[in-house]
C-alpha cells in the first residue's frame, strides 16, 4: 500500500507546520487523536482483508480445480442455449455452480451476457454434462462465447489430509497412464478409500481396462457403504466391515458417501450397457435413487425406455 500512496500524495509543508504546532503549548490534541483513529482503522481494515482472504482460500482453490467445457451452442427464436460439461477435479462433491457468460457479436460488441446457474451436484473426481443450459435472449448475430465460473459450493468437505487431497487433484490432471500410476500408489497407501477407488476406476476406464474398472467401482460401493455404516465421511479411509456389501446404500450415508456410491453405480451402468442392458438399467436405477437429479443418469434411463 505504501508504494501506491507515496508518489500520489499532494506535496505540502506538513513537516514545517507540524514542528510549529509541537512548539505551541496550546496545540489541540484533536488532530493527533484523529490521526490515531485513522491509523488504527487502516490496520483493522487490513486485518479484515487478510482474514477474508484466508476464509475464502479454500473456495478459491476449489474453483480453480473445476473445468468448464462448452458444447453445441445453439440459438432458436432469439434464445441461446449451450451444453456445459462441468469437470470436478476436487476430492469432494461440488454443487450450486454460477457461470458468468458473455457472447460477442460477429460485428463486435456483446449480444448477450448474464449468469447461468446449475444447482446440481457433480461427484468428486468426475464430470457431468448439463444439456441446453439457457443463456437468455440474443440481441444480434452471436459470434464468440466466453464463460467464467464465479461461484460454487462444496457439498461436503473431505476429511483426508491436505497433501492427499492435493495428490488426488494432481492425479486427475495427468495423462491416462500417469494418472493411473498415481491413483494406484494412493490406493496402496490408503486402501479401501471410496474417493480414491472411484478415481482409480475412472482411470482404468480411460485406459480401456474395463474389467478392472468394473471391479474397482464395485469395491468403491462396498467401501462407501462401510464408511456410512461406521458413520464416517466417504473421503476418510474406510475398511469394509463384514456383511455391509448388501446394506442399503443410502442408510446413514453422508452426501459425500451418497455421491460416491451413486457415481459408481452410474459408471457400472455404462460399462454394462453393451453386454447386458437389464443389468445396466438396474445400476442406473440404483444411481437415480441416490440422486434423482443427476442429468447423466436421467439421460441413460431415458435412452433405455
Amino acid at each position: 500500500m505504501s508504494s501506491q500512496t507515496t508518489d500520489t500524495r499532494i506535496k505540502t509543508n506538513f513537516l514545517e507546520n507540524q514542528a510549529k504546532e509541537v512548539s505551541d503549548k496550546k496545540m489541540s490534541k484533536g488532530p493527533l487523536i484523529a490521526f490515531g483513529i485513522v491509523f488504527l482503522a487502516g490496520i483493522s481494515f487490513g486485518g479484515y482483508k487478510v482474514t477474508e482472504f484466508l476464509m475464502n482460500y479454500e473456495t478459491i482453490a476449489m474453483m480453480k480445480n473445476i473445468e468448464l467445457i462448452l458444447d453445441s451452442p445453439t440459438t432458436k427464436n432469439g434464445q441461446a442455449t449451450v451444453d456445459i460439461v462441468v469437470r470436478n477435479n476436487n476430492p469432494f462433491p461440488v454443487q450450486n455452480f454460477e457461470i458468468a457468460y458473455t457472447i460477442d457479436g460477429t460485428t463486435g460488441g456483446n449480444v448477450s451476457k448474464g449468469i447461468a446457474k446449475i444447482e446440481n451436484l457433480v461427484p468428486a473426481a468426475d464430470e457431468r454434462k448439463f444439456a441446453t443450459v439457457s443463456l437468455g435472449a440474443i440481441n444480434g448475430e452471436p459470434g464468440k462465447m466466453h464463460v467464467d465460473l464465479t461461484a460454487a459450493r462444496v457439498a461436503e468437505k473431505s476429511k483426508l489430509p491436505g497433501d492427499v487431497q492435493q495428490r488426488i487433484t494432481d492425479a486427475l490432471f495427468l495423462k491416462e497412464q500417469d494418472s493411473l500410476a498415481a491413483f494406484q500408489q494412493l490406493d496402496k497407501e490408503l486402501p479401501d478409500n471410496p474417493v480414491i477407488l472411484n478415481g482409480l476406476a475412472l482411470t482404468y476406464e480411460e485406459c480401456n481396462q474395463k474389467d478392472l474398472a468394473k471391479q474397482t467401482y464395485e469395491k468403491a460401493i462396498v467401501a462407501a457403504q462401510a464408511a456410512s455404516a461406521n458413520g464416517a465421511d466417504a473421503a476418510e479411509a474406510a475398511t469394509p466391515a463384514a456383511g455391509v456389501a448388501g446394506a442399503p446404500a443410502e442408510t446413514g450415508a453422508s452426501s459425500a458417501n451418497k455421491s460416491t456410491i451413486e457415481n459408481a453405480h452410474y459408471h457400472l451402468g455404462l460399462l454394462l450397457l453393451s453386454a447386458d442392458k437389464k443389468k445396466a438399467q438396474a445400476e442406473f436405477e440404483a444411481a437415480a435413487k441416490l440422486d434423482p437429479n443427476d442429468p447423466a443418469v436421467k439421460a441413460e434411463l431415458e435412452k433405455l425406455k
